[in-house]
């Protein structure tokens, strides 16, 4: 048959197309048995195009693309019945589903598609296979996995989790890559696949090599002899070895144990593993090999800090699950995931190497955030002793949506209750910064936000670090406070929080010369960042606001220093400082070192109020949005004015004469335009009719009180507004 060879690709113009181009299609058994180099198809089968590149067929998805995470691992949480179940929402056909139990002290339990149903070893246990127990996983499905009515899967009123990953679908290949054929099948795309094999009679650590079928050199293997007692062996690429003859380290699940210096897998490459053991042969063994595959896992290490403020490792991806372990000395597995705890901190535990019920932080636990890039270590000992070595599994989930403009800021009226756990709700969304007050006693400002995390928090009106108190969670309505203060939760006492909206998964920038830790949103115009200072003027931090702040201001956490408010609005070099009442001072370039933000950075002076080496700091990031928020300046007249241009009717006004000594005064329409607090006071909340008058539908209206309208006096303000239009 003829060909036409196309030398104009205007002669293949399909943009004129409303249609799609249909390639050749089949199923993985009907691809052509003599293909051309670069010849493209269909494939029924997997659902994927696929092209062949002179020696195989090569997915087009998997060599752009990374999974995506959902559709190979995912968490689900459900509850026994003890009455047979399906366990839904996995979102795919599992392959290897491990279950625990979070209540009661009952084994781990995994079950794969390659051994089947109704027999699971277990992870903190060197007991053989078991299949005396034929109702716990009886079925893997479309969508999930059915349960029998064992205890161990399905006590009633227990709640469970499972971990799920997804290999073939169940259908397996033999392969002899090695000296010993393995049956394995093989996700490659996720970098996981299921190697059952039989030891020979003679085993040898030094020859023996099973093919694995990934197609690249695994990340981490795991090996377990399923006819027989036998220890659970783990090789991580952080622990050496891996090439021919050298010497390497490994684990073992069932036990706490540091790794142990060993040549048992002294081959790890892109075709085999050696899994040889030292004791008698022909024995049955099931291993699980996982590569580190770009947007969905990763295998790493890193070293501990002892800090609350500990350890950020980068990732690539939002994780879904991790599993830590330290190396060098006697530590639990423990595992953490975004199922089991929703918002950072991510606090509840269950140990791999223990059958121990689940455990909400502790001096053994892990304290971990997640975040959009990788996840930052928030406790002072457990998996962040001071110079321990760890190693870390980590799985991704899908990225969370960024937050939008609507429900961005909300004021709050409440009353306490004196009772640890009082959950304040109405706000219409999960807010990142909750900034509280108590209006009718001489009390201290609380400010607390996601990225300094729960139970943290400081005081706008004192120079004081911060402290270990007030907001226990950020709720999805709301935010829930412990009883230790009269500061926000005194029985019968009268409260506003203000709160602001960011996304609640923060992000590691690394725009500038300072990696910091910022929630941002972009929409609202709002960022709320950590870093550690350098103490070297010129260094940079990323704010992630994506475009230029308006205005900043800065906290450092760990010891007395003022709150610095600078603003774009200000000459570069002068600033305010929120817990005083006196004018514009000038820097000379101590804070921005007289260099104006950019849209990805804001600069640093030397001063030990934003940057001492190895200080902690945080920083909360404005930008005006239209609609939403607006931060300008205005001359007072001594009279009445009304202020206006916001675009928009404001909920919230912050106030500061800059050229005079006076205090900063907040106004809301929740508790009525006339009264006001003073954020660098902890003075009870006042009212003063000469002083912001109302709300106006384009600004607000002003007395002629001299804190807000002083003849030929400056002042700055900034503007929020409750639900705006986006």
């Amino acid at each position: 048959m003829a060909t036409t060879k196309i030398t104009n690709p205007e002669l293949f113009d399909l943009g004129s197309l409303d249609t799609a181009l249909k390639l050749p299609s089949g199923t993985t058994a009907e691809r052509p048995t003599s293909p051309s180099t670069g010849e493209w198809r269909y494939n029924t089968t997997t659902n994927l195009v696929e092209f062949w590149d002179g020696g195989a067929w090569r997915e087009l998805q998997s060599e752009n693309l990374p999974p995506i995470p959902s559709e190979n691992f995912n968490v689900v949480l459900y509850t026994g019945t003890g009455s047979a179940q399906s366990i839904t929402g996995v979102g795919f056909k599992p392959d290897m589903v491990w279950i625990k139990d979070r209540i009661q002290a009952y084994s781990h339990n995994i079950t794969d598609t390659t051994r089947g149903t109704s027999k699971q070893i277990f992870p903190n246990s060197s007991n053989a296979q078991d299949t005396t127990y034929t109702n716990r996983v009886t079925s893997f499905d479309a969508d999930g996995f059915t349960i029998g009515n064992d205890n161990y899967v399905n006590t009633n009123g227990n709640t469970f989790v499972a971990w799920c990953w997804k290999a073939n679908g169940g259908t397996t290949s033999s392969n002899t890559d090695g000296n010993i054929t393995s049956t394995v099948q093989v996700n490659e795309q996720a970098g996981f696949s299921i190697i059952q094999y039989t030891s020979p009679s003679s085993p040898s650590s030094s020859t023996d090599r099973v093919g694995h079928g990934l197609g690249t050199t695994p990340a981490m293997v795991i090996v377990k002899r399923t006819d027989g007692v036998e220890d659970w062996y783990i090789w991580h690429k952080e622990l050496g070895g891996g090439g021919s003859g050298a010497l390497n380290k490994f684990l073992r699940f069932n036990t706490d144990a540091q790794a142990t210096a060993s040549n048992l897998f002294n081959t790890v490459n892109s075709t085999v593993v050696n899994l040889s053991y030292t004791s008698t042969g022909n024995l049955q063994n099931i291993a699980y090999a996982f590569a580190e595959v770009e947007g969905f896992s990763k295998f790493g290490s890193y070293t501990g800090n002892g800090s609350t403020n500990g350890p950020i490792v980068e990732t690539g991806f939002e994780p879904a699950f991790i599993m830590f372990k330290q190396t060098n000395d006697i530590a639990n597995w423990c595992i953490v995931d975004n199922k089991r705890s929703t918002t950072n901190p991510r606090n509840k535990t269950l140990r791999a190497n223990s059958d121990a019920s689940e455990a909400t932080v502790g001096s053994t636990q892990l304290v971990v955030d997640f975040l959009s890039n990788g996840f930052q270590l928030k406790q002072a000992g457990g998996n962040n002793v001071n110079g321990g070595t760890f190693i870390y599994i980590a799985f991704a989930s899908d990225p969370s949506a960024a937050p939008v403009l609507a429900d961005s800021f909300a004021n709050k009226l409440y009353t306490g209750t004196g009772v640890d756990g009082l959950a304040v709700t109405g706000l219409g969304f999960q807010p990142s910064m909750v900034w509280i007050k108590n209006r009718g006693l001489v009390r201290d400002h609380n400010l607390a936000d996601i990225v300094q995390g729960v139970s943290r928090e400081i005081t706008p009106n004192t120079t004081e670090a911060q402290e270990n108190r007030s907001v226990t969670s950020f709720d999805s309505d709301g935010f829930t406070l412990d009883s230790a203060s009269g500061n926000y939760n005194a029985n019968g006492d009268n409260y506003v929080a203000w709160n602001w909206k960011a996304n609640p998964i923060p992000n590691i920038n690394t725009d500038g010369t300072i990696q910091s830790i910022a929630a941002a949103n972009q929409a609202a115009g709002f960022s709320i960042v950590s870093y550690t200072g350098d103490g070297t003027s010129g260094s940079t931090v990323g704010h992630n606001l994506g475009t230029t702040p308006e205005v900043v201001i800065y906290k450092r956490l760990d010891a007395t220093a003022s709150w610095i408010f600078k603003s774009t609005l200000l000459n570069t070099d002068d600033y305010l400082a929120l817990n005083l009442t006196d004018q514009v001072f000038s820097d000379s370039g101590v804070f921005w070192n007289g260099t104006a933000p950019t849209s990805t950075v804001f600069t640093l002076g030397n001063s030990a109020s934003v940057n001492t080496s190895s200080a902690n700091y945080i920083a909360y990031c404005f930008a005006s949005i239209s609609g939403f928020s607006k931060f300008g300046t205005y001359t007072g007249n001594g009279s009445t004015q009304s202020i206006t241009g916001l675009g928009f009717q404001p909920n919230w006004v912050l106030i500061k004469e800059m050229s005079a000594s006076e205090s900063w005064r907040v106004f809301d329409s929740a508790r009525g335009a006339t009264k006001r607090l003073f954020p660098n006071t902890n003075s009870a909340e006042s009212t003063a009719a000469d002083s912001l008058t109302a709300f106006d539908s384009d600004g607000f209206s002003l007395g002629s009180s001299a804190g807000v309208n002083q003849n030929t006096q400056t002042y700055i303000y900034m503007a929020f507004k409750e639900n705006p239009t986006p």
